[in-house]
C-alpha cells in the first residue's frame, strides 16, 4: 500500500486530511501521495436545462475560488511538512490535483489508481456531488477509504479496534488493514460469541479478542462498536462497510451509516 488519495472538500478540515495522510504514508513507508480538489462542472450542478453562459461561468469562478483556497492551505502544509522541493525528493511524491471533473471520472481516473483513498467524514456543508463522491468512493472503487473526523490532531493507528463480521467486506478490509497492524502498539477485535473471527484472517498478529453481544438492530450494533472504540481508547476503528443491499440500507438502516454520522475516531473501511 505506497500511493493514498486525498479527496478535499471543507477547508476547515483540509490540513487534518493532509497530517493523516503525511502519518500513514509514514507508517506504511508509502511513497506517493496525490491530492484532489476536484471543481464541479456547471452541468453537474445546475443540469444542462438550466445552464446559461452566465450561470456556468459564475460557477466556475466560483469554483475556481473554492480550489485556489485549499491550494493555498496545501501549499503551506507541504512545506511545513515536507520541507523545500529538493528535500521532499527524498521522501515523498506530492501532487496537486484541481481539475474540473465529474465523480465517474474522479473514481474511474484516480480513485482506482490507489491504494487507499481519505476523506473527511460526510459533512452537512457537502454539496450533492461531493455526497455522490464520497458514495462512490466506498461503492466503486474498490479500495479502503479512510474517513478522518473533523479536527483530528493525535496520531491514528497505535491502537487499532477491528469489529469482525463473516462477510465479504469485513475480509476485505481486515486483508488491507494488515499493512498498518505492525506498528500498532495493541490490536482488538470485536467478535460475537457465535460468529469468531477464524485464526487465519490475521497471519502474524495476536489480537486480544473482545466479545459483543450480536444486535439485529443497526443502530444498537454501531452505538456497541463506538461505545468499545471509546472504552478502550482506540485510535482507529476498521470496518467492512455496507453487508447489505442499499435498498436494505434504506428501508432497515445501516451501522455503516451510524458511524459515519458519528466522526469520534478515524474510521478505515471497505465494501
Amino acid at each position: 500500500m505506497q500511493r493514498c488519495l486525498v479527496i478535499l472538500s471543507q477547508q476547515d478540515q483540509a490540513e487534518v486530511l493532509l497530517n493523516m495522510a503525511a502519518q500513514f504514508l509514514a507508517r506504511v513507508n508509502g511513497n506517493r501521495m496525490d491530492v484532489l480538489a476536484a471543481r464541479e462542472p456547471p452541468t453537474q450542478v445546475l443540469g444542462n436545462m438550466g445552464l446559461t453562459d452566465e450561470s456556468a461561468a459564475v460557477l466556475r469562478e466560483n469554483q475556481r475560488e473554492w480550489a485556489d483556497s485549499l491550494h493555498t492551505i496545501f501549499h503551506r502544509w507541504l512545506a511545513e511538512e515536507y520541507g523545500s522541493g529538493a528535500e521532499r525528493l527524498s521522501k515523498v511524491e506530492v501532487n496537486w490535483l484541481d481539475p474540473e471533473i465529474t465523480v465517474d471520472r474522479i473514481i474511474s481516473g484516480y480513485g482506482k489508481d490507489a491504494d487507499l483513498l481519505i476523506m473527511n467524514f460526510p459533512d452537512s456543508r457537502d454539496s450533492d456531488q461531493k455526497k455522490l463522491a464520497t458514495r462512490s468512493a466506498i461503492f466503486q472503487t474498490g479500495r479502503p477509504v479512510l474517513f478522518v473526523p473533523p479536527f483530528w490532531d493525535r496520531p491514528s493507528g497505535d491502537h487499532i479496534l477491528m469489529a469482525w463480521k463473516d462477510t465479504e467486506g469485513c475480509r476485505k478490509a481486515f486483508a488491507s488493514a494488515r499493512v498498518l497492524l505492525a506498528q500498532a502498539k495493541q490490536v482488538d477485535v470485536l467478535q460475537t460469541p457465535a460468529s469468531p473471527m477464524p485464526m487465519d484472517i490475521l497471519p502474524g498478529i495476536t489480537p486480544e479478542r473482545v466479545e459483543m453481544n450480536p444486535s439485529d438492530d443497526a443502530s444498537k450494533a454501531a452505538q456497541s462498536i463506538l461505545g468499545e472504540v471509546d472504552a478502550r481508547r482506540a485510535d482507529l476503528l476498521v470496518i467492512g462497510g455496507y453487508q447489505h443491499s442499499m435498498l436494505y440500507n434504506r428501508l432497515m438502516g445501516s451501522a455503516t451509516d451510524y458511524i459515519l454520522a458519528h466522526p469520534d475516531v478515524p474510521v478505515f473501511l471497505q465494501h
